[in-house]
């Protein structure tokens, strides 16, 4: 593993660039204060260092800025407005960090970090690639052995490109610190390339991903690289489409620079891969550490962790990393060992995993290698194994086809106010295109553009053409293309249009109406043509009770019919069910069907009876008050728990039913819990026709059984000169005794069984025993106990320093 030592300047702004500064999407931290005491002056390169400007500054006001400390601006990264900084030789960087974060067009600054070589080599013990089998690769490739449209970037020294395993399938080669395509051959990343994708030849070693394309990135000058070129290596692999950026290096000092550039290229649906040290700590190792990298540890041939590998919150998986045979530069080979040699094995199943299915996400290929893992250690995630050790069969079995489907109507009996839904199965984040074709070929409508789109998608079509006229009866053609920079689909459904667009009523539903609620119910209904409309209500017996409206014309639209309940004579009508009847006659003289919806007169309240499951609610935070509401009919119901004063202590539920069991936890409507007194339930019932009414409950009595808590500090600092009062918080009402002790030996009694409220409280101890003796400086004891009515018991202990 290449190592990066960085030393964060950015934590050395002063506190008013203490904000938070987000910069095209990617999120950097904050820039705090820290003491650099310690940390080696050798972990960065002299002379350089990398400055974040505020935006939209011109080269030009760079220049001014760097001129008044005597440094000069060699390069710029438009992305994020970073520039690479030359000062004076022997300038102290730390202070030059300082003097720059000091001057308002500057967010932070720090040095350019060197990197080294700390990978373990090892003599052949093992059998050679040992780690092909541990990893299912022989059943993993029978499903995929890659893509050649697939391209994992490995920023690292530099790859040999002629090597026989990986000749023919290297892609624009890079040199971070020349800016050229030159480099000079390595061991350790010509290594980490072969792991990954070396050749199926015949000869010498198999690769992960043997399929897939190399981009080798070297950031190293001699046995040193700098953040800064690491950072120009992600941007060049972003930016020459790699889907997999490699990085077996790393360095225990957070970079502003790396975060924000491994951030950038997740945004841009790249997955990165590092690997977490070889020092056996805890000691967080970046880049893997960062949120956007997938961090990996080492294991040997036994599954257990390698001694070396680093471990702790930011390890994601273990892979292979002991004894691994691959390719090294001199077209030879060779065992190395380190998480260097592990990272390059998950990133090759990654490679695979978009090889199966290139629609993917990061955040989703991430997903599935964590449900691709066998649980070496504790069950779940855990700081040695993180997910588990990589399996690139079950990742290959877990992920899915980049096949998309599409369920269309087979049929569509357009009336013009329905539309044609189409549903969606996506095999990943794409841009979605949904378009409708005649039988001719000839787009007739895009209902979707370029969407982004990922899931489970719907989709909706009214019948209608470009111009905004409804199409003609046919077969037609629904059209899906789904595509991201690595593939894209296309499927093609039929489907029948016929086109019912002649004069028609719509209108369904039942219609519940109390007169006593409402002036009148009002019934919506929709004519697809011109035409004239009647209307009348019926009884039961189809005798008409009342006409509304005879032969009225009306254009196409939405429209309502209102009754208010009356016949002819303007007398109400009595509870029953009616008719609402819709007919028509269309510009050719045509009648049309009728139809017809029920309504039901309802002018009686609702009713009901509420069951206590008991009169007293214990509460206990587990227990619960239960209520059973029976009612005469289905209704809307909304059960309210109030006090003996009628104030509302909490909603329980708003629903529609006709008998139900609710519960009362005693929580009022913040989740605080309620105070000991009389309660009961409130229950207001509306029905479907709008007739509401109230009945209540029987009075329940609550009593508080939680236990009573108390909250403190833990440690309380004073002198004896100014002592400090000790704060704390009681849950419940309660007798409460404090002493004060040192070594088990009572000291003094400073309350004593005294009745004490909920809420926050206090004492102050004076410094003496119970003798009114002044006590010496030193650590003394405090406890706080509290018994409430119930007698249940709770205390607290602390510790009083006095210096």
């Amino acid at each position: 593993m290449k190592y990066i030592w960085s030393l964060g300047l950015m934590m050395i702004c002063m506190s008013w660039f203490g904000a938070a500064v987000s910069a095209e999407g990617a999120d950097v931290e904050p820039a705090l204060s820290k003491n650099l005491a310690g940390i080696e002056t050798n972990a960065f390169n002299d002379q350089e260092l990398i400055v974040k400007f505020s935006s939209n500054l011109s080269k030009i006001e760079r220049n001014s800025v760097l001129k008044s400390v005597n440094a000069t601006e060699d390069t710029h990264l438009e992305h994020g407005d970073f520039s690479f900084v030359k000062v004076p030789k022997g300038t102290d960087l730390t202070k030059m960090a300082q003097i720059l974060l000091g001057k308002k067009q500057i967010i932070w600054a720090e040095p350019n970090y060197k990197v080294k070589s700390t990978y373990i080599p090892q003599e052949p013990n093992f059998q050679k690639q040992w780690y092909l089998n541990k990893i299912q690769m022989p059943k993993a490739w029978d499903i995929t052995k890659g893509s050649p449209h697939i391209t994992v970037a490995v920023i690292d020294d530099g790859v040999q490109q002629d090597h026989p395993e990986l000749k023919g399938k290297i892609v624009s080669p890079y040199n971070a610190v020349t800016g050229g395509t030159r480099y000079t051959p390595h061991e350790h990343s010509t290594h980490v390339a072969g792991i990954i994708a070396a050749s199926f030849n015949n000869s010498g070693i198999a690769g992960i991903a043997p399929n897939v394309k190399i981009m080798p990135i070297n950031v190293f000058n001699g046995d040193e690289a700098s953040d800064y070129a690491v950072a120009l290596g992600i941007k060049y692999a972003v930016d020459h489409h790699a889907d997999v950026i490699n990085m077996s290096l790393g360095s225990p000092y957070y970079s502003s620079l790396l975060d924000y550039y491994t951030n950038y290229a997740k945004s841009k649906g790249v997955i990165l891969v590092a690997a977490a040290g070889n020092d056996g700590t805890f000691t967080k190792t970046y880049p893997a550490a960062f949120k956007a990298v997938v961090g990996v540890g080492a294991t040997n041939s036994f599954d257990h962790r390698a001694i070396y590998s680093n471990k702790g919150s930011f390890i994601d998986f273990t892979a292979p990393g002991s004894n691994i045979y691959s390719s090294i530069n001199g077209g030879s080979y060779a065992y190395l060992s380190g998480t260097s040699m592990a990272a390059p094995v998950v990133s090759g199943v990654a490679a695979l995993v978009l090889s199966k299915n290139p629609f993917l996400s990061p955040k989703q290929v991430e997903n599935i290698l964590r449900h691709s893992t066998i649980d070496l250690g504790p069950k779940g995630r855990d700081d040695y194994y993180g997910y588990g050790r990589i399996d690139a069969y079950k990742a290959m079995s877990n992920t899915p086809s980049s096949t998309a489907t599409i369920n269309t109507p087979k049929t569509y009996t357009m009336t013009g106010k329905n539309k044609a839904a189409f549903s969606l199965k996506l095999p990943g984040e794409v841009k979605l295109t949904i378009s409708i074709k005649d039988s001719s070929g000839k787009t007739v409508n895009t209902i979707l553009n370029n969407k982004i789109a990922s899931g489970k998608v719907s989709a909706y079509w009214d019948g209608k053409s470009v111009n905004k006229k409804f199409v003609h009866s046919g077969t037609y053609k629904v059209v899906i293309k789904a595509a991201n920079n690595r593939a894209s689909i296309s499927k093609i459904e039929i489907m029948k249009v016929v086109n019912h667009t002649y004069a028609a009523i719509l209108v369904s539903g039942e219609y519940p109406f109390s007169p006593k609620v409402s002036k009148a119910i009002k019934i919506p209904y929709q004519l697809t043509q011109k035409a004239k409309v009647s209307a009348n209500v019926t009884d039961q017996s189809g005798k008409i009770i009342k006409n509304i409206m005879i032969n009225k014309p009306l254009a196409a639209g939405k429209y309502s019919i209102a009754w208010d309940g009356k016949n002819t004579k303007g007398q109400s009508v009595k509870d029953s069910t009616y008719k609402l009847n819709l007919s028509l006659i269309d510009t050719y003289n045509k009648k049309g069907k009728t139809k017809s919806v029920p309504i039901r007169v309802d002018t009686v309240r609702p009713s009901g009876k509420i069951v206590l499951s008991s009169n007293i609610f214990n509460m206990d935070t587990k227990s619960r008050n239960t209520m059973n509401l029976q009612m005469m009919e289905t209704a809307k119901v909304r059960v309210l728990v109030t006090n003996e004063k009628g104030t509302t202590i909490k909603e329980l539920s708003i629903k529609q039913f006709k008998s139900a069991t609710v519960n009362w936890n005693g929580q009022d409507a913040k989740k605080q819990f309620a105070t000991e007194g009389r309660y009961r339930y409130l229950v207001q019932m509306k029905d479907l026709a709008g007739n509401s009414s109230t009945i209540q409950s029987e009075w329940f009595d609550l009593k508080d059984r939680r236990v009573p808590t108390i909250q403190s500090e833990k440690d309380v600092y004073s002198t004896l000169q100014e002592l400090k009062p000790v704060d704390y918080t009681l849950s419940k009402t309660g007798n409460v005794s404090i002493e004060v002790t040192q070594g088990g030996t009572l000291i003094k009694s400073i309350k004593n069984n005294l009745v004490e409220n909920p809420g926050d409280q206090s004492f102050l101890w004076d410094g003496t025993n119970n003798d009114n003796n002044l006590m010496d400086t030193g650590d003394y004891q405090f406890k706080i106990s509290i018994e409430d009515k119930y007698g249940l018991q709770q205390y607290f202990t602390g510790n009083i320093h006095i210096n």
